[in-house]
């Protein structure tokens, strides 16, 4: 236990310290760090209140692409070992493209990665969870409203596909459903795994 424990600080550490632009390695150091410990740290939650406290902890963070090492650690608990790594993946995918095309854009740098709105929700909540064995669709309704006028701009349904964690329940994939022009298809796990290929 103390091995393990010095391990964490040394890596919380690590995390902490300043690093060149160009130098992008303490963060997926961090991130894999905690996608590793996740499982087994995280509360046991039904299928229900993961999602909720997922969703609670994703607006407080205030951020929108891909999760950075502190975010990362901040929602790790809620996330599957497969999720969180993926993650990690794709986090260095994006900034090895960053180091090699400064003046591009790399994917998932900015909009909601977790939603199919690129503008994010305002307001979310669980809408129906179907349960089957070790895996369960928790499907999400989303609003989006005109931060000045309250007005609802848009409204769609997302849904978390969750895997069984000891005696509860971790987000492994988010499926997106919106229906407009230009809105993602497929699942995140796909655009996490395309992004992490630009590591090579």
């Amino acid at each position: 236990m103390k091995t393990v424990f010095a391990a964490f600080l040394l890596a919380m550490l690590s995390g902490c310290a300043a690093a060149p632009e160009t130098s992008p390695a303490p963060a997926p150091a961090l991130a894999s760090a905690n996608a590793e410990e996740s499982d087994s740290s995280a509360r046991a939650l039904p299928a229900r209140e993961r999602v909720q406290a997922f969703l609670a902890a994703y607006q407080a963070l205030v951020f929108r692409g891909l999760p950075d090492a502190e975010q990362a650690a901040a929602l790790a608990e809620h996330f599957s070992p497969r999720l969180n790594g993926l993650m990690h993946d794709a986090l260095a995918g994006q900034q090895a493209y960053k180091a090699r095309y400064p003046s591009d854009k790399p994917p998932m740098i900015d909009g909601d990665v977790f939603s199919s709105l690129f503008e994010g929700a305002t307001s979310g909540s669980v809408d129906t969870v179907e349960e089957s064995g070790d895996a369960a669709r928790v499907r999400v309704d989303y609003v989006y409203s005109d931060p000045d006028t309250g007005k609802v701009i848009e409204a769609w349904k997302d849904r978390f596909l969750l895997v069984r964690s000891g005696s509860g329940w971790v987000i492994d994939d988010v499926e997106y459903l919106g229906g407009w022009d230009f809105s993602p298809r497929g699942k995140l796990s796909a655009a996490l795994v395309e992004t992490a290929a630009l590591r090579e």
